[in-house]
């Protein structure tokens, strides 16, 4: 995992808002290869091995067939998620991670965080292996989101981690949460855009 990419991270335990800590024992070239990553709050702490974070319980590795791996496809979620030259951070689930380094490749100034259960993903900044309720991401940081397998709690928790006009993508019978304004929907998938938060400013009045 990249060092640039760390303060991106969070740990998934409910409490308040903070960046983990890490130890590492291999780095290479700015990544860090074998490591801990403490959180300052609670003091869990999660290895990072082979360049992978692990957090979260183990997922379900299934096997890509060619179909979830064409051209086409990978150009799909390209424009799904909105990607282009100006970049931005990324979060991909097992299958769409697989697109990385062609998408990395169509937008070169954009970085990648890829949820998947092989332990070694070439053009990610982050590997995250394992999977729990919520997205152990900083709120507002990511461009765009798509998943996979999306609980209603994990897509509440990708669309706070989104940052304004950023896409999300999910299956087409996952349940839109909110904040979320719905763009497009098929039989596989719909795309929507995080919503602005309204600033609300206090109006002070003027003393008589």
């Amino acid at each position: 995992m990249f060092v640039e990419l760390l303060d991106k991270l969070r740990c998934p335990n409910a409490h308040e808002d903070s960046s983990l800590i890490a130890t590492a024992s291999r780095t290479v070239d700015r990544r860090i290869i074998e490591g801990t990553l403490g959180c300052p709050v609670c003091h869990a702490e999660y290895a990072v091995h082979n360049g992978a974070v692990e957090i979260g319980e183990r997922a379900p590795v299934s096997m890509l067939t060619a179909d979830a791996r064409s051209h086409e496809r990978m150009m799909r979620l390209g424009a799904l998620l909105g990607l282009d030259e100006r970049g931005g951070l990324y979060v991909l689930d097992f299958i769409s991670a697989s697109f990385i380094r062609e998408l990395a490749a169509l937008s070169p100034n954009s970085q990648f965080i890829a949820l998947t259960g092989r332990r070694e993903m070439e053009g990610a900044g982050i590997v995250i292996r394992g999977r729990g309720p919520a997205l152990p991401l900083a709120k507002g940081c990511a461009r765009g989101i798509a998943l996979d397998m999306a609980t209603p709690a994990l897509l509440r928790s990708a669309a706070q981690v989104l940052s304004a006009g950023g896409r999300l993508v999910a299956p087409a019978d996952a349940i839109v949460p909110d904040g979320i304004k719905m763009l497009a929907r098929d039989d596989e998938q719909w795309v929507g855009e995080r919503e602005a938060v309204p600033v609300l400013s206090a109006i002070r009045r003027a003393p008589r």
